[in-house]
């Protein structure tokens, strides 16, 4: 049986990209190829991890989703999930406005993503990740979330109250 591949696209911070290395190796563990190149998708499967911070990461989330929803019209691509912070935020906006979507998640659902894909989490491997970055360096995700309540700052209401990792 030939194994399915997927792209996973990271967008935004280097959380985002912590959650995208667990989740890459959630799928590998599922027997998935997985690939982390935006400029040169390869999958029949394509998963995005967006950013719904700031206007222009928004920008740039919206328009992956949008180019990736057009290769799924036109067949290229059989099926586009979306996760991460713009997701959560906008989760029914983004299911209505762009249907193409397979299925939206938000920043914390993505071991229901797993279970889509036909897999279960797998608990002892929810630390272990594959890492996408450069060999001398990594990225180390201590915490999530925020206690401040700044009026200017939408991170509080995308990924909930402080929790230490």
């Amino acid at each position: 049986m030939k194994k399915k591949t997927i792209d996973i696209i990271t967008l935004g911070c280097s959380k985002n990209l912590v959650d995208s290395e667990r989740l890459i190796r959630q799928l590998e563990e599922l027997g998935y190829i997985v690939t982390h190149d935006s400029d040169n998708p390869q999958g029949e499967i394509a998963i995005i991890n967006t950013c719904g911070f700031i206007g222009d990461a928004k920008e740039e989330s919206i328009n992956m989703i949008l180019e990736f929803a057009q290769a799924k019209e036109e067949g290229r691509l059989k099926s586009l999930f979306v996760m991460g912070c713009l997701s959560e935020r906008y989760l029914k906006e983004l299911a209505a406005e762009i249907p193409q979507v397979t299925k939206f998640y938000g920043k914390f659902h993505w071991k229901e993503l797993l279970q889509d894909l036909g897999g279960r989490h797998y608990k002892n491997l929810s630390f272990e990740r594959t890492l996408t970055t450069p060999s001398h360096y990594a990225y180390l995700k201590i915490s999530e979330g925020c206690d401040r309540k700044c009026s200017y700052c939408a991170i509080p209401l995308i990924t909930g109250r402080h929790i230490s990792r």
